[in-house]
């Protein structure tokens, strides 16, 4: 604690004229957070629902239940909790769709995976991150000082469900991966290189017709102010970039909207919900003409 706010200290003095435009950043933050109208985008969410053929009361409705059969010990309304869940569901009680093998590229803490065991009981789930000795693992999320309870908690989690298989493996690997999915979930790392692969993976492990959906997604960040693991413009840039090719479609939702994470665009996050896929060329055209072209900014962003 005392580390980051002699780093914060020390940014500031370095960059003096930063501190007039982050008081006026906070100043619009706390007027936009007192007018937030609510409604409004519980509205505009509802509609882009159903412009994906889904129904978000009826998915609000299931994931409820779901919840209620979860182990009450698992967790269910923790922090990570956001409307990425209530796409699950409403996927998940579509009728003219069929998940029979789901992905999900990040375990975290396993509740996730443990969700949608419950909510595709027919399926097979298997969920794969980093090895436990891997120092990313180890650094990223504050699990440095906690690391043996962390892993404790996730074996717990995963273990409350029975179609669920952990595969402890970088994601970069998925590159090799023979198996075909209906639903693949990308929440692993958010920052250049790592998130673009995760994207055209899941693009070559995905079956025709199956939904890949891509978590934390920020449209007003610069490349200055993404990271490797969280926050980052990577995904949205990839995306972009693929659906300009016409190798993909993509739809945003909100991924929370309370107002302390919507009322604001630089705090506003979404969930991608990619269809369309074009698999023909998607290594060579994806690989060529835009992790090339961006060489640069990925190597910024890393150092």
């Amino acid at each position: 604690m005392i580390k980051v706010l002699i780093t914060k200290i020390n940014n500031h003095v370095r960059n003096p004229l930063k501190i007039p435009l982050k008081i006026l950043r906070k100043i619009n933050y706390l007027l936009k957070l007192k007018n937030y109208n609510f409604n409004f985008y519980k509205n505009k969410q509802n509609d882009i629902f159903h412009s994906c053929g889904l129904n978000r009361d009826e998915g609000i409705q299931n994931l409820n239940k779901i919840k209620k059969k979860i182990d009450l010990n698992a967790n269910t309304n923790r922090e990570m909790s956001s409307e990425h869940e209530i796409m699950l569901s409403s996927i998940s009680i579509k009728k003219n769709i069929k998940i029979e093998n789901i992905l999900e590229i990040g375990t975290y803490d396993g509740f996730n995976a443990l969700l949608l065991s419950y909510l595709f009981p027919n399926a097979k789930v298997s969920t794969i991150d980093l090895p436990e000795d891997d120092k990313d693992f180890i650094a990223s999320y504050k699990r440095k000082n906690q690391l043996v309870e962390f892993i404790e908690n996730r074996k717990k989690n995963i273990s409350l469900g029975n179609n669920i298989r952990f595969m402890p493996m970088n994601s970069i690997k998925l590159i090799n991966h023979k198996i075909k999915y209906d639903l693949i979930w990308v929440d692993g790392a958010h920052g250049y290189p790592i998130v673009s692969i995760d994207i055209i993976n899941a693009m070559n492990l995905i079956n025709d017709n199956g939904i890949i959906a891509c978590d934390d997604i920020l449209l007003d960040i610069s490349h200055e102010e993404s990271d490797k693991i969280y926050n980052s413009i990577a995904a949205y840039e990839t995306l972009s970039e693929l659906k300009k090719q016409k190798l993909i479609d993509f739809k945003l939702i909100y991924k929370r909207l309370n107002a302390e994470n919507n009322c604001v665009s630089y705090r506003r996050k979404f969930v991608s919900i990619i269809n369309n896929v074009k698999k023909s060329w998607i290594k060579f055209v994806f690989l060529k003409n835009y992790l090339n072209l961006n060489i640069k900014s990925i190597n910024k962003v890393g150092a």
